[in-house]
């Protein structure tokens, strides 16, 4: 992996969800970048 975040078409739709709700569930399969987009849209508390 080279290390480079890949900018993902789903940011927006997650951070309005977020904004909106209490909770949002974020699934795929495994080694697809969830914890990463996570990471990179609500910083390094979002475990």
């Amino acid at each position: 992996m080279n290390g480079r975040y890949v900018v993902r078409a789903i940011e927006p739709v997650l951070r309005k969800a977020a904004s909106q709700f209490p909770a949002v569930v974020v699934t795929g399969p495994r080694q697809s970048g969830k914890t990463t987009l996570l990471k990179h849209v609500f910083g390094a508390s979002a475990r």
